[in-house]
């Protein structure tokens, strides 16, 4: 690929995740040019230095972009995690401002993937003004929204000047000023409400989300298996020969960095290592640990919440306390 930019969007307490996914980006993606944009949460003057300093030493042209600068609060997005920052994907547009026009494409990427191939193929969806993956845990958010297929807003790619002419920032900004629906995944769900049918579907190669790896066998047949249609599993096998992207979500609270029981543990750690050796993970709450310890459990857990998402994590944590008070 001759040239890239690509989105993301941080708080300060993921600085380093964000670099080494940059770092994945670099080494893997096979780009000959790459912009940055970074849209940015909490940042005080020490976190720009430092960031500044990782990016130039690195060659590349950046630009940054406050949060704090554009008035999100106004849609009334809840926050995700105690910040608006995710939900900035939403309105790239008006943020991004008049740096979008000498961009065609735009690829935005949470600061948990991990590039591990070439980006090439990304020129067969150039000219969609959005493209994305079907999300994994499909089965509970048809339950909870009655949308099918359900996009995962971890990966995105867009082609800016047919997203600005098809007005889908307006479509957005539309839906949440008459909004009744409950936003659980503030972003996500926004984008899979309001503009649903206005995305094309991105191979899941290109977002390989850790549950999908994590899960096999038949965990994976019940786990995708969305009222008997659903053909998730066979996907993700074929995904799996070609990954692109790798999207390391949690495993319940479980970070890539916080136990090697994430399919993600081992790459992800190079690169958080390259990026700062001194690098430390989260330490594990009692409920996290034990099934940390307990990989069958663990995935009997995914299982059980996608039928009963509201209910499944209370439970766990009670069993967990339970057992480890034995």
């Amino acid at each position: 690929m001759e040239k890239l930019d690509v989105l993301y969007t941080v708080n300060n307490k993921y600085i380093d995740v964000m670099l080494a996914s940059i770092l994945s980006l670099i080494e893997n993606g096979n780009i000959d040019y790459l912009r940055l944009h970074i849209i940015t949460s909490e940042f005080t003057k020490d976190d720009y230095n430092k960031l500044e300093a990782y990016l130039t030493k690195l060659n590349i042209e950046y630009y940054f972009y406050d949060i704090n600068k554009f008035n999100i609060e106004k849609y009334h997005l809840p926050e995700w995690r105690n910040t608006q920052v995710s939900n900035a994907r939403l309105f790239f547009q008006s943020i991004m401002g008049y740096n979008l026009d000498n961009i065609t494409n735009l690829l935005y990427l949470d600061a948990d993937t991990l590039v591990v191939d070439s980006l090439k193929g990304l020129k067969e969806y150039n000219n969609n003004p959005i493209n994305a993956s079907i999300e994994s845990v499909q089965r509970a958010h048809y339950i909870r929204t009655k949308i099918t297929p359900y996009y995962n807003s971890g990966v995105l790619y867009f082609n800016v000047l047919k997203w600005i002419n098809a007005n889908l920032e307006d479509k957005i900004i539309r839906y949440l000023e008459n909004r009744t629906d409950n936003l659980v995944f503030p972003d996500q769900d926004t984008l899979n409400f309001a503009i649903n049918d206005d995305i094309t579907k991105l191979p899941l190669n290109y977002n390989l989300l850790a549950v999908d790896r994590f899960l096999t066998s038949w965990f994976r047949k019940i786990y995708f298996d969305t009222y008997g249609h659903n053909t998730k599993s066979e996907e993700i096998q074929k995904a799996e020969l070609n990954p692109v992207i790798l999207h390391s979500t949690s495993l319940f609270e479980i970070k890539p960095w916080d136990s090697k029981i994430h399919p993600d543990n081992e790459l992800f750690t190079k690169y958080l290592n390259m990026v700062n050796p001194e690098f430390k993970s989260d330490d594990l709450t009692g409920w996290q640990k034990f099934f940390s310890q307990n990989p069958i459990l663990l995935k009997s857990l995914i299982v059980a919440h996608s039928f009963t998402p509201k209910t499944i994590q209370p439970l766990a944590r009670k069993l967990a306390v339970k057992v480890t008070k034995r």
